[in-house]
C-alpha cells in the first residue's frame, strides 16, 4: 500500500468512527452508561464530530504521515490503558474502544511500513 492509500484508509476509518459516535450519541445508542465517568453523551457526540473533521483533513492530506502514525500509535496505547485501568464500560462501549484500538494499531503499522519503504 502506498502512502496516499494509507492516508485515505485512515481518513475513512476516522470519519466512519466519528459518524458512529455522533449518530450513536444523538439517537441514544451510546452515552454515559457505555463509558467510564465523566464521559457523557455530549462528549461522545463532540468526539464523533471532531473525528469526522479529522477524517476530512486526512482525506485532503493536511496531516503528515509521520505525525499520523505517531498519533495513531499513541492513541491506541491510550485506549489500551483506558480499557485496562478504567471501570464502567458497557459491553458495547468496551467493544467499540477495543475495535478502535485494533484499527489504530493496524493503521499505525501500515503507516510505519510505508514510511520505511
Amino acid at each position: 500500500m502506498d502512502a496516499r492509500a494509507v492516508m485515505k484508509a485512515d481518513a475513512l476509518f476516522e470519519a466512519a468512527l466519528g459518524i458512529v459516535l455522533a449518530v450513536g450519541a444523538a439517537i441514544g445508542w451510546l452515552g454515559a452508561g457505555d463509558f467510564p465517568h465523566p464521559v457523557t453523551a455530549a462528549v461522545v457526540g463532540i468526539a464523533g464530530g471532531l473525528l469526522v473533521v479529522l477524517g476530512g483533513a486526512l482525506w485532503r492530506g493536511r496531516i503528515g504521515l509521520p505525525v499520523l502514525a505517531a498519533g495513531n500509535a499513541l492513541t491506541a496505547l491510550g485506549g489500551i490503558v483506558w480499557l485496562l485501568l478504567a471501570s464502567g464500560f458497557s459491553g458495547a462501549g468496551g467493544a467499540l474502544v477495543a475495535v478502535t484500538v485494533t484499527g489504530l494499531v493496524g493503521l499505525a503499522v501500515a503507516q510505519a511500513a510505508t514510511l520505511r519503504a
